[in-house]
């Protein structure tokens, strides 16, 4: 059964996700698994191939390379999940292939805090940390029995999995651009004002349009779009409260166009 949760958003506005369920998220987790394996290896390779290396020079500098191989070890472990939720904006690689990316609870997106506390948790998540020994257990069961699919690392990081829609505006989806929207694409300015989670925040409203009725689309629109027109001192009459999705739109297209993100 799928899981829904809806989040009030700084602007006020709920927008509702699906929550990430116990196979995607095992699945992820997997494929984060194999990679980190394969780095490991990898880095344990080269690093066998740098002592010999040494061995043969007679530099003695083993003590050093042994140092080195632990951190990168370390790294690889400890490390992997905080580096691509940062960089990535909550999104493993494993997370990445299969759709899903970690916020805080409210739809914020995660903090290098949260990152931390929750992927240092993860240890006793898997039970492989006394006093639990049963491997997975202790993450299966929160990720069963919560109603939101959190594992303690979520709980204590107040962090939550959703799954990301099909959020692409290309010409497969959307082939023209209305009159409504190339008008105001004239008028948009100062995109750089213009934050990725709050372009994040206006495509995922823009790609749930066929979901909600009219009234609830140009209203939430409306709330959406008022503080933007003062923070890109957006100066353009709007007759009808529709026209505050055609603004969003097209504010959404040529942020994305002038980043090549279309």
């Amino acid at each position: 059964m799928q899981r829904e949760v809806a989040l009030l958003t700084p602007e006020n506005i709920y927008v509702r996700y699906r929550v990430a369920g116990l196979a995607s998220r095992f699945l992820a987790r997997l494929i984060d698994v194999l990679i980190q394996f394969l780095l490991l290896v990898v880095v344990y390779g080269l690093l066998l191939l740098v002592q010999k290396r040494l061995n043969v020079l007679h530099l003695g500098l083993a003590d050093i390379s042994d140092a080195i191989a632990a951190l990168l070890m370390f790294a690889i472990v400890f490390v992997y999940a905080v580096f691509f939720e940062m960089l990535w904006g909550g999104r493993t690689p494993g997370k990445r292939l299969l759709g899903l990316r970690v916020v805080r609870d409210g739809g914020r997106p995660i903090t290098l805090l949260a990152s931390v506390i929750r992927n240092a948790l993860l240890f006793v998540d898997l039970g492989i940390l006394p006093p639990i020994y049963v491997v997975g257990f202790p993450a299966f069961l929160f990720l069963f029995l919560s109603p939101s699919c959190k594992r303690i690392g979520d709980y204590a990081a107040g962090t939550l999995v959703i799954v990301e829609e099909d959020l692409t505006l290309t010409a497969n989806t959307q082939p023209t651009v209305s009159k409504e929207v190339e008008r105001f694409m004239g008028v948009v300015k100062n995109l750089d004002r213009l934050t990725p989670e709050e372009y994040q925040l206006i495509r995922r409203f823009l790609a749930r349009r066929e979901t909600m009725s009219l009234a609830a689309f140009a209203g939430t629109a409306d709330g959406l779009a008022r503080p933007l027109l003062a923070k890109l001192e957006i100066d353009t009459p709007i007759y009808y409260q529709l026209q505050f999705a055609h603004l969003l739109e097209a504010i959404v297209r040529r942020y994305a166009d002038e980043r090549g993100l279309l």
